[in-house]
Parts: structure tokens; C-alpha cells; sequence
């Protein structure tokens, strides 16, 4: 059976494609396309990188493309460097970590309208409470002892007049029409 870059090799031709044309389409260098047609994949950092470029390469040259990852699977365990995922650093997982995991595999389709609407109904629920318990005051009367004591305070600056400081009245002259009292 053919290589996993001599089958795509060939169909490429047959399909009369250039490596150019290939290129384009992967959005990858030229020399990158050869590597995988050629079977030298050490030119790639990691296996996901490979495996996701023939199956793009693949859906390109309009071919099936499970049979031939599982030949490149098998393929790329024959390579020291790519025949294993490159492992995560040893060490205890820190809580970012596991929370980036997590939120990654949340299924945010689902959960993200149920988090708005239990949003929602917490924000009705306490605005009714709210309005609720004002409206206990009001019927209870209670509200009356909140307010401050009544009193008057004159702003500053406004005129004090005190009662003492207010001069004597003017005395009142005799009336001139009045009948005298000497006859």
C-alpha cells in the first residue's frame, strides 16, 4: 500500500494541481506541503499539526480522509519525535489550570442561556422582595420612627432677631378731636 504522501501526491496530480495551488489553500509554506507528501513529518512541532494538514490536504483533493489518518497514525509512530503528543509539564495542576479545563468543556450552547435566565429571574426576585418589604413599611408604620426628630434650625446667615434687642413702642400723642376734660 502506498504511503500516506504518496497517496495525496497522486491524487494532487491526477487532479492537476500544483503545490502552489495546495499551499494556497492550506495556508502553508510550499516546502511544508513537500514534507508531507514526502513523509518527512520531524519538520512538524507536533502530531495534531499533521494530522490536521492531511485532513485538510484531503478535504481539498475531495477524498476520504479516516483511512488515511489511521495509515498516518501508524506512520507517525515509525517517528521519534512525533509518535507521541508532546506530554503536559509533571506537577500538580494549580486552579487556573483546572478551571481553564473545565470552562473549556462546558457545552456553553447550553449553559450560557440558563446562566442569563437564572441571572434574570435573581434580579425580578429581588426587586419584588424589595418592594415587597417597602411596602410592609408603608402598611406597618414603622417608618415613622426612621424619620429625625423635628426641629427647627434657621440656615445661616438668615437675620436672628431676639425679642429683647426689639426697641420700646413709641409713645402715643393725646387725640385732638377728643372732648377736653377742662371746662
Amino acid at each position: 500500500m502506498p504511503s500516506v504522501g504518496d497517496q495525496l501526491k497522486t491524487t494532487r496530480e491526477q487532479q492537476g494541481k500544483s503545490l502552489e495551488d495546495i499551499s494556497g489553500e492550506l495556508k502553508i509554506r510550499i516546502d511544508h506541503v513537500l514534507a508531507l507528501e514526502e513523509g518527512d513529518f520531524d519538520k512538524f512541532d507536533a502530531p495534531v499539526f499533521v494530522r490536521g494538514f492531511v485532513r485538510s490536504y484531503c478535504r481539498i483533493l475531495k477524498i476520504d480522509s479516516a483511512p488515511v489518518v489511521v495509515q498516518l497514525n501508524q506512520e507517525l509512530g515509525g517517528t521519534e519525535a512525533l509518535a507521541s503528543d508532546p506530554a503536559l509539564p509533571p506537577g500538580k495542576k494549580g486552579f487556573v489550570d483546572q478551571l481553564t479545563l473545565f470552562l473549556t468543556r462546558v457545552n456553553w450552547s447550553i449553559w450560557l442561556p440558563l446562566l442569563v435566565l437564572i441571572l434574570i429571574a435573581s434580579i425580578v426576585w429581588a426587586v419584588v422582595n424589595a418592594k415587597e418589604a417597602k411596602r410592609e413599611q408603608l402598611e406597618s408604620g414603622s417608618w415613622i420612627d426612621d424619620l429625625p426628630a423635628a426641629g427647627y434650625q434657621p440656615s445661616r446667615g438668615m437675620l436672628e432677631l431676639k425679642i429683647n434687642d426689639l426697641p420700646d413702642p413709641p409713645i402715643k400723642p393725646p387725640a385732638t378731636n377728643a372732648p377736653s376734660a377742662n371746662p
